[in-house]
């Protein structure tokens, strides 16, 4: 039950935490692609209020009659004419200048006279004859000009803000405008200029459009809704950003760090900032003046604050999901218990009984369909298992006594091969010294086959005696390839292997191992000779080396292109006495040999081959 509330918990764990970043990253991600939006929404309302100043005055060069008036400085009809356009398109400055820059009237006042050329946009209306029209910075001197209320009007006190970056002055005086400046023209030829400027600073017109238009609720300085911000370098001087106190902001300072990318390097920044005392998923752009300097910055952005909630939210019910299924996993660990692991613990009792070798322990039918099947299923096993255990003991007691056969008639051989041996040594020697007294004379051939005949007898005695004695292995590390190519040195100048093309494939990476050098000399010798034997006419013996890793064994391969071996013969090669050699030339002795040699390194050798394409034993030794 432990385990299968675990297992509970730790899905519920990986759910919310899933589902937590999921569900995070799809609003976070929704959220920046709404403020990139909101932001392009913000940049046209700024630029739609520039451009109602701008159509205005550049409606106004159209008209003859009014060019005629600049050109004949017309002051009070243009004063008057201007005054009511002023309140009609809600400019704060309105100046006409003549074709010098040279103030010819001012709306505000009757200040003329003097030069204007240190506005841009009239300075480069004077320079071009052309339109010019954006955003500017007019200085402190310059709202003078038009009235103290107008220079009043721009006036801030700068707030120090946490994130922001350090700055000396204690007010901002210069004032953001949107401006614009139409050339004026009297038969064809420029006579002056018209000037209109809406003052940014502590005017909320554009920034409560934006926020009413993309973030709309019921009050404009709302704490927990969207906000917009229009900045004179990093201070804001226009927003419906808000204090905590409900307040507007302004005077504050963006974050260091946005305006080192807005505002030094002119990069939008779309991420988490840090507004005033909180963090806003936020969008800011560069405002750039007529001479395409940056000036300012405009911001939109929405309270982080909103999407918490949400993601809270989320995990709330992620948390409610995962208690409910933690308790529906109570009670099916409980049902569990009692309708499976009961009869199972039953199972496991009867096992134990079993495993004693008491085979009359039987489980009882189980009420459940999938357990009747288990306890049919574990009583059918204890029937096959006393069965197959009476078998075993029925063959291990045959192989056993199978065995002693063997060892009594391998002593008896080993008994008879030394009996004989002292005879053969006699008829051997006799028949040597016999053929040397009667060298030259007819009976010299007959000797020769009493020797030779003998010489073979010798042989299969000698073959008996080893396959008859468990020879002490003498073991010592060695490179495997190392002793094939010494044993195959001696074998090349063999009389059998002359027709044989001797192929050697040896890896590099053979890890020496633990054999008896000489003993596995005996078996590559055989093995060669025996693969030579079955290729009378030539052929290809190849001898290959490899290391598996995957059971830590060095093999060897001898692969030759031989008659091969039939199919009713090969399981019975490692037979004593077993050979398919013709009569005379083979005991049957070599590959029981060779089995035996390869069994007391703890190896294994197999065989496979095809009939008229040729044989391969293949021998594994472990290493280590």
């Amino acid at each position: 039950m432990f385990g299968f509330l675990f297992l509970v918990a730790l899905t519920g764990a990986s759910s919310i935490f899933a589902g937590y970043r999921i569900i995070n990253r799809g609003i976070i991600e929704q959220a920046y692609e709404s403020v990139r939006s909101d932001l392009i929404t913000a940049q046209y309302i700024y630029n739609n209020r520039l451009s109602q100043v701008e159509m205005t005055l550049n409606y106004l060069g159209t008209l003859d009659y009014m060019g005629k008036a600049v050109a004949n400085k017309e002051r009070a009809f243009l004063k008057w004419k201007f005054l009511n356009l002023k309140n009609w398109i809600g400019a704060d400055i309105i100046i006409i200048t003549d074709n010098k820059g040279r103030v010819i009237q001012r709306v505000n006042n009757n200040v003329r006279g003097d030069s204007a050329l240190d506005i841009q946009c009239i300075k480069q209306v004077v320079e071009t004859s052309k339109l010019s029209s954006g955003s500017s910075i007019l200085t402190r001197d310059i709202l003078l000009k038009e009235s103290r209320s107008i220079a009043d009007k721009a006036l801030i006190d700068i707030i120090p803000t946490e994130m922001g970056r350090h700055i000396t002055k204690e007010r901002e005086d210069r004032a953001l405008v949107l401006n614009a400046a139409t050339p004026m023209f009297s038969d064809g030829k420029f006579v002056g200029v018209i000037y209109g400027a809406f003052i940014v600073n502590n005017n909320f017109e554009i920034v409560d459009k934006i926020k009413n238009l993309v973030f709309p609720s019921a009050s404009v300085t709302d704490y927990f809704t969207g906000k917009a911000t229009i900045f004179i370098d990093d201070i804001r001087i226009s927003t419906n950003v808000v204090r905590s106190d409900g307040k507007r902001s302004t005077g504050t300072q963006v974050s260091a760090k946005v305006y080192e990318s807005v505002f030094d390097r002119g990069e939008d920044w779309v991420d988490r900032a840090f507004v005033v005392s909180r963090w806003f998923l936020a969008a800011y752009t560069p405002i750039y003046d007529t001479n395409n300097s940056i000036i300012g910055i405009l911001y939109v952005g929405v309270p982080q604050e909103r999407f918490d909630k949400i993601k809270d939210n989320t995990i709330k019910y992620f948390l409610f999901i995962s208690l409910i299924t933690a308790m529906c996993g109570i009670l099916i660990a409980f049902y569990l218990t009692n309708r499976i692991v009961k009869p199972i613990n039953e199972v496991v009792a009867a096992s134990d009984i079993i495993a004693g070798g008491n085979y009359s322990k039987k489980l009882r039918v189980f009420s459940d369909n999938e357990l009747s099947h288990l306890s049919e299923a574990f009583n059918r096993m204890i029937d096959a298992i006393y069965d197959r255990d009476l078998k075993i003991k029925e063959t291990a007691h045959n192989q056993i006594a199978q065995s002693e056969k063997l060892a009594s008639l391998g002593r008896l051989a080993a008994g008879i091969a030394h009996e004989i041996n002292n005879p053969l040594t006699g008829v051997l020697t006799y028949s040597s010294m016999l053929k040397d007294d009667l060298a030259g004379t007819e009976y010299v051939d007959d000797l020769n086959v009493i020797i030779d005949e003998t010489l073979r007898c010798r042989k299969i005695v000698k073959e008996v005696l080893d396959f008859a004695r468990e020879t002490r292995l003498e073991k010592e590390y060695a490179d495997i390839n190392k002793v094939l190519n010494g044993a195959l040195a001696i074998l090349e100048k063999h009389v059998n292997l002359r027709k044989v093309k001797l192929t050697k494939i040896f890896a590099d990476n053979i890890p020496e191992i633990l054999v008896d050098v000489n003993q596995m000399k005996q078996v590559i010798n055989n093995l060669a000779l025996n693969a030579a034997d079955a290729m009378p006419d030539g052929g290809e013996l190849t001898i290959e080396t490899s290391f598996a890793a995957e059971d830590n064994t060095v093999r060897i391969s001898f692969r030759d292109t031989g008659a091969g071996i039939s199919a009713e013969n090969l399981g019975k090669i490692f037979d004593p006495f077993f050979t398919t050699k013709e009569p005379g030339k083979g005991t049957g002795l070599g590959l029981a040999v060779i089995y035996g040699i390869i069994e007391r390194h703890n190896g294994r050798i197999t065989v496979h081959s095809d009939q008229g394409n040729g044989t391969e034993f293949l021998i594994k030794l472990p290493v280590g």
